[in-house]
């Protein structure tokens, strides 16, 4: 879907979406049709000539007709920055998630160093995203949800077998 990369000269080029859409369509037919289809997607590119914002709205829309129920918005990925860099502190790529939600109007889940619980319960609180992922978090922490809701609550009840290490 990168006009960047994708060079091709055949329908697959002139289409970026037309790969993305045959591949959401084919998992579907065969997905059972209670489970959501979740799709991760960069918001933009940091390699100099990459595509912004609008570009990979305007695909999703078509990922959205083709039986997207959710997108995971992310960035970047495609190796080395160019002159854009990316963000580099808590939220940082949550504005790409409001923008894919406000567009399409299906759920989205966040990414961007979202490990700290306050600046997590904010951008769900804020309706930026529906979901949070906590990569990073979570594998710094196993039990990064429960110390998360202890954190943003005050309490916790964690499940039986962790009640005699966790207060």
């Amino acid at each position: 879907m990168s006009p960047s990369i994708n060079n091709r000269k055949d329908e697959y080029g002139e289409d970026l979406s037309k790969f993305g859409v045959e591949v959401i369509r084919s998992v579907k037919s065969v997905m059972p049709e209670d489970m959501p289809l979740i799709m991760r997607m960069s918001a933009i590119e940091y390699i100099d000539g990459g595509y912004g914002l609008e570009h990979s709205l305007r695909i999703a829309e078509k990922f959205k007709e083709a039986g997207v129920d959710i997108f995971h918005v992310s960035s970047g990925g495609e190796g080395v920055p160019g002159t854009l860099k990316p963000g580099n502190y808590p939220g940082y790529q949550v504005p790409f998630a409001r923008a894919f939600k406000e567009k399409l109007g299906i759920p989205v889940i966040a990414v961007g160093m979202l490990d700290n619980p306050q600046v997590a319960e904010a951008t769900l609180s804020n309706h930026d995203a529906d979901l949070i992922a906590v990569a990073r978090g979570m594998l710094n922490d196993p039990y990064w949800s429960i110390h998360a809701i202890k954190e943003i609550t005050g309490s916790v009840n964690p499940p039986s077998q962790y009640s005699r290490g966790i207060r």
